[in-house]
């Protein structure tokens, strides 16, 4: 018995209708992609209990009709048991003579609904204030080293330039803004505070994802060193994070504390009455600083004005205004600000009708206000989709996304997925005649890449290399087939060790993101290990502060890195496809990403031994209600990996394609 509901609705069905579902999680058919369960086509009929389900759906005059634009939960048992968790979609309803006679619908499993949850949201719209910290050179310098570990670690600043041309050269003469190495004289050149860029743990934006979505990650793979150490750096802009970034910060409301006429100081606004067409509004601010000015219109962008010190008695004149609409004035610092801290002394307004010249308001803040420096840790994530960050990860280390419900999912890398998985013994419920035995379909050329970079060292790697990224990996076999690319969403970088111009190669990493021309480059997100911080006494940095005149040596530093070890011996891990030389170690490691997450699958894919079996079986439905993908079949003695599983709901008749165990 099939029972299908919507949400708490339970839909009448057909009892001859075929219910056919396709059960497969990843195939070998494209192994690049994730697959979900889902029904084909099937109708059920337009009685009275699926009318009100739908809602009537073939009558477009009822307001607030179904929604068949959106899929709905759903849930599907077999003779009561629980089968699957997931969501159905209308596709259309069928009438005769006017009057509806069966409702077209598919389901899908609760897979589906990752798609679905995350939409087109991007990285920025995850709450990740927990990690919002301080802009000062004191932080962001604890950062850096680790000596001061900021969110217990949580967030770094690592070695990465998104501008200058880093070199290092110890000489007692060599005093180039691009040169980092700590002199005794302090002379004020070597890392400014605001060089630099956080980076945040992958697993924290895992954490963030599954809060802001009510959704459960159960993987041990989340929780092993092998991720939880990785970074992703937060690269939103080309160049700096503030300095020169005209949209580099939010403007911040300034908090008046007395007013006359009408202004509202529980949210600093006036309300244009009905009628004026627009607000002539006055301001003078005392300030010793570099500043702007903003002006918004119900919450909305509208003008601005760049100021340096004070000024008395200036005029914006805002027209086009509704009656009801509400403009309050911001400030922010200057176009080419550079982190400092920018103080307002004493602000005072006025405001008038746009024609006529009629007084509306005065608001005042005669104490000072101090534009608030701190990193919104949101606002600072590349611009990147959710899905995209998921997918990503899946192809990098060959994951497996299993839903148990609509809001918990397993993910493991395939391998450790398969070793999840029981066994079932179905010779009694096959089809020994109707077995057919093929090759397994294989592909001329399998890639493995990143998204290219555009980094100078990244295109010289390419140019040098046939046109293969660094890190990735291209195999071409002698079979007449299709190509399979299989490309993450993230890029990595060819860090650096740095040989001091005045002796010895340096201890230490460093990663530029600049382009052949020695410009500011932005790519996809960059992701890298931080598993440790690295002892660089004998190469110390200089670090310079807020002042820009003081220069204190920095002697540790975060390694920033495609490795996850600063110790070659316990390297398990590195972030390349293929095998490179790692720059710290100045050797390669054959624990890539092939090697760890797809090498066993492939080599069984391109086995001489494999096969694919097709079947025909009657699977009884306490097989079916406990069937997972990750399972194996025993057949007359011989033990089966399940690529595709297609059933029918009502009479329990299957096709199995099946891989043998090799």
């Amino acid at each position: 018995m099939i029972e299908l509901y919507i949400g708490s609705s339970r839909l009448d069905n057909f009892k001859d209708e075929d219910i056919s579902i396709t059960l497969n999680i990843q195939n070998i058919k494209d192994i690049s992609k994730l697959f979900v369960d889902f029904t084909q086509n099937f109708s059920v009929p337009a009685s009275a209990a699926n009318n009100k389900a739908f809602k009537h759906y073939y009558n477009a005059d009822i307001s607030g009709g179904f929604q068949a634009s959106l899929r709905q939960d759903a849930t599907l048992f077999l003779n009561k048991e629980l089968f699957r968790e997931g969501t159905i979609e209308l596709l259309g309803v069928n009438l005769e003579q006017g009057k509806p006679t069966s409702y077209e619908v598919v389901f899908f499993s609760a897979g589906v609904n990752l798609k679905d949850l995350f939409g087109e949201d991007e990285l920025t719209s995850l709450d990740l204030s927990a990690y919002d910290h301080a802009y000062d050179g004191s932080v962001i310098r604890g950062a850096m080293e680790g000596t001061t570990p900021l969110h217990s670690g949580n967030i770094i600043y690592p070695l990465i330039s998104p501008v200058g041309d880093w070199f290092y050269d110890s000489s007692s003469s060599s005093h180039d803004a691009n040169n980092i190495a700590y002199h005794t004289n302090n002379d004020t050149h070597g890392l400014n505070y605001y060089d630099l860029k956080p980076a945040i743990k992958l697993s924290k934006i895992i954490d963030a994802i599954e809060t802001k979505y009510g959704i459960t990650f159960t993987s041990t793979f989340f929780s092993a060193s092998k991720f939880t150490d990785l970074f992703m750096w937060c690269h939103r802009r080309e160049g700096y994070m503030f300095v020169n970034q005209k949209d580099g910060f939010t403007a911040q409301a300034i908090d008046f504390t007395a007013k006359t006429g009408a202004f509202n100081l529980s949210d600093d606004t006036t309300t244009n009455a009905v009628g004026n067409s627009g607000i002539i509004w006055e301001y003078s601010i005392l300030s010793a600083d570099d500043y702007q000015v903003h002006f918004f219109v119900n919450g909305v962008y509208e003008t601005s004005r760049s100021h340096s010190g004070q000024v008395s008695f200036q005029q914006v004149y805002l027209s086009g205004l509704k009656g009801g609409d509400k403009v309050q004035m911001r400030f922010s610092p200057p176009v080419d600000w550079d982190g400092n801290s920018i103080t307002l002394g004493q602000v005072i307004c006025e405001g008038r009708t746009l024609f006529g010249n009629n007084f509306i308001f005065t608001c005042e803040r005669l104490t000072t206000q101090t534009f608030a420096t701190n990193v919104n840790m949101s606002n600072q994530m590349p611009e990147q989709k959710v899905y995209d960050f998921i997918t990503g990860l899946v192809k990098m280390f060959n994951l497996v996304i299993e839903s148990t419900s609509r809001t918990n999912f397993i993910v493991e890398p395939l391998d450790d997925w398969y070793d999840l998985g029981t066994n079932h013994e179905i010779t009694q419920h096959t089809d020994s005649t109707s077995l057919k035995v093929s090759k397994p379909e294989l592909y001329k050329r399998i890639s493995l890449s990143y998204q290219e970079s555009d980094t100078y060292e990244m295109r010289n790697e390419r140019l040098t290399n046939g046109n293969v990224g660094y890190g990735d990996l291209q195999a071409d076999f002698t079979f007449n087939g299709s190509e399979l690319g299989i490309k993450n969403t993230f890029e990595i970088m060819r860090y650096q060790k740095l040989n001091d111009l005045s002796g010895a190669v340096t201890n230490f990493l460093v990663g530029k993101s600049i382009d052949k021309e020695g410009d500011p480059y932005i790519g996809t997100p960059v992701i890298f290990y931080s598993p440790s911080t690295l002892n660089i006494t004998s190469y110390p940095i200089g670090f310079v502060d807020e002042t820009g005149l003081t220069t204190t040596a920095s002697n540790q530093v975060y390694l920033c890195a495609n490795i996850n070890n600063r110790v070659a011996a316990s390297v398990t891990q590195m972030l390349t496809y293929g095998l490179e030389v790692d720059p710290l170690h100045e050797q390669s490691f054959s624990q890539t990403l092939y090697n760890q997450f797809w090498e066993d699958y492939i080599t069984d894919l391109y086995s001489t031994s494999r096969r694919v079996y097709s079947l025909k079986a009657r699977l009884p439905t306490k097989v079916l209600t406990a069937l997972r993908l990750n399972d194996k079949l025993d057949i007359s003695g011989r033990r089966y990996i399940i690529n595709q599983v297609k059933v029918n709901l009502r009479t329990n008749d299957a096709t199995l394609e099946l891989l043998n165990d090799v």
